[in-house]
């Protein structure tokens, strides 16, 4: 059968490397075998990465905890950028919280997804300063960042039917807790739409992913993803612990792994559906902020100013529509292009 040059390939590929990986989960792993791990068992492993430059052994440990059956399979990682740690800290104790005899499925947690740019304490790997979150599917001989994510596609994210990666923003500033999820009518799509709603939060952000983010790269097969943004400022927060929690067992309870609901601290809310404005500095110098993280703003209003080193004004930086401070710059001192401050806006409920 000749294909005809209208039609791309991937219409007739992905589908089926999709079905190939939901009838053999080994499919692309080297390191590991999951049908070699027992039932109800609780599973300490690590991958290790080859050709890095310098020093530092370069290993990711993760979990997997197999319940009384192996499907569904649910993948949660943190740490993809090296300077957001809620979801760290959070992964971390329920690598030991969470009872396989209670689960129905396999849950895979991975704490820490990028430990070079972990270890370095910023967003970007420091071997070549590339940032994981653009670089997947990865390739196998391209840049530290691209071999990377290749080991983590294909290792941990093939196989499994939905993957929630977990952020915090950076370091630098703080934001208000949103999921985002893929903006798109695909069945992939559909699914990560109802897993975002389902974790219970009020602010739900559909996105057209750019090309090699995580998510943007699994839903091509077929795998559901959501991402949501927790805390920032570079901390772990007993609130921010009590969120990621919170959604880590909703969304066990939407895919109906195990019945937690009883774990559950408040009722899911009626999320609303929103976009985003941002505020970027054009000049070096100071950030002086006026704003509150979470407050209500009105078009031009003042959220803040921008001062050079004689405390000369150069900027005055203000709201570009009405919303809510969903995004703060904390770190005062700012370059050009750096982000300052995201507005939330409401394009309305969810259905």
């Amino acid at each position: 059968m000749a294909f005809r040059a209208s039609v791309p390939l991937r219409h007739f590929i992905l589908p089926a490397l999709r079905r190939n990986s939901m009838q053999n989960p080994s499919q692309g792993r080297t390191q590991w075998d999951p049908n070699r791990l027992k039932l109800t068992s609780r599973n300490r492993l690590k991958i290790k990465l080859t050709g890095y430059t310098g020093t530092l052994r370069v290993e990711i440990p993760f979990y997997v905890l197999v319940g009384k059956r192996r499907e569904p399979g649910i993948l949660i990682l943190a740490g993809v950028h090296g300077d957001e740690y809620e979801g760290v800290a959070a992964l971390q104790e329920l690598a030991k919280e969470v009872d396989p005899k209670k689960l129905m499925g396999t849950l895979t947690l991975v704490p820490v997804a990028n430990p070079q740019a972990f270890y370095a304490g910023t967003r970007r790997n420091p071997a070549d300063f590339g940032d994981l979150n653009r670089s997947f599917p990865g390739n196998p001989d391209g840049t530290p960042s691209e071999r990377l994510a290749h080991t983590l596609f294909q290792e941990l994210v093939l196989g499994n039917d939905c993957l929630l990666s977990m952020h915090g923003w950076s370091k630098e500033s703080q934001v208000v807790t949103y999921v985002e999820y893929p903006a798109g009518n695909s069945a992939a799509c559909r699914k990560s739409y109802a897993a975002a709603r389902a974790l219970g939060q009020e602010y739900l952000h559909p996105y057209v992913w750019p090309k090699g983010v995580l998510g943007e790269a699994a839903i091509k097969y077929g795998i559901a993803c959501i991402e949501p943004e927790v805390g920032g400022m570079g901390t772990v927060t007993r609130e921010g612990q009590c969120t990621y929690r919170e959604m880590v067992y909703r969304l066990l309870s939407h895919w109906k792994m195990t019945d937690l609901t009883t774990e559950l601290n408040r009722p899911a809310s009626n999320p609303k559906i929103i976009g985003h404005s941002d505020v970027f500095a054009n000049h070096s110098g100071l950030f002086r902020c006026h704003a509150n993280i979470g407050g209500s703003v009105k078009k031009e209003e003042l959220l803040g100013e921008i001062h050079g080193l004689g405390g000369e004004r150069l900027q005055e930086v203000r709201a570009p529509r009405a919303g809510v401070v969903g995004v703060l710059r904390t770190f005062a001192s700012v370059q050009p292009g750096d982000r300052l401050v995201q507005i939330f806006y409401g394009k309305g409920k969810a259905k």
